[in-house]
């Protein structure tokens, strides 16, 4: 597998001088925002009985994950479609000269930052910045509706934008939605259901007299 400058330079090879570092760095970052999307989803975006063993050991510790995870992914999001030329970001792409042989980008890249807006409404009125009618409950003009679905159909859209370049480029399409962290999301939450039945056990051994030792060693258990 190559590293990370390799692959810099191999992009450079292909695309120029001005395309390829651009589309590395973003490419690298779409892959970050899709593994933190993951673990968003492996931990709050999966069944009740997630949601009750968490409940059960740290509602408040997850509830704060949760937020975090939510605002952090829709300010992740907000970056792809920032218009400004200084700052690293979808247009950055088109704007380079070397894309503009790509057919369809343009359009790609505009419907991607269509499906962004909904992020950046939270940005600026409730994450980055607290619109102050919001903040009191005026009658301020709601946040615009925010979802996992709407956040796949933004990930799905700037997906399409860097895959354009990649295809015509070098022939190959992106996939990203395998991407994950070893040791995540899905290990804490099975590391949690083992430790929830442990303790479950052991109440029911001492409530049932039959406590042993080990049961009663409260600086283990607690």
């Amino acid at each position: 597998m190559a590293t990370y400058d390799e692959s810099r330079r191999d992009y450079e090879r292909v695309m120029g001088p001005e395309l390829g570092p651009i589309y590395h760095v973003l490419w690298n970052e779409c892959a970050i925002l899709h593994m933190r999307w993951n673990e968003y989803v492996e931990l709050f975006g999966k069944d009740q009985e997630q949601f009750d063993v968490m409940n059960g050991v740290a509602p408040g510790f997850f509830k704060s994950v949760q937020d975090a995870l939510w605002e952090a992914t829709l300010l992740h999001l907000c970056c792809f479609a920032d218009p400004r030329k200084d700052t690293l970001s979808l247009d950055a792409l088109v704007r380079s000269r070397a894309s503009k042989v790509v057919p369809g980008l343009t359009a790609l890249v505009l419907d991607a930052k269509a499906k962004i807006k909904f992020a950046q409404d939270w940005r600026n009125r409730s994450i980055a910045h607290l619109n102050l009618d919001h903040a009191l409950e005026k009658a301020a003009r709601p946040l615009a509706p925010a979802s996992r679905a709407h956040v796949r159909e933004a990930l799905t859209a700037i997906k399409s934008s860097l895959e354009c370049v990649e295809m015509h480029f070098i022939g190959s399409e992106l996939g990203f939605e395998g991407t994950g962290f070893n040791w995540g999301g899905d290990h804490l939450i099975s590391e949690m259901r083992l430790i929830a039945r442990l303790r479950a056990e052991r109440e029911k051994r001492i409530d049932a007299g039959n406590g042993t030792a080990d049961d009663f060693d409260w600086q283990k258990w607690n």
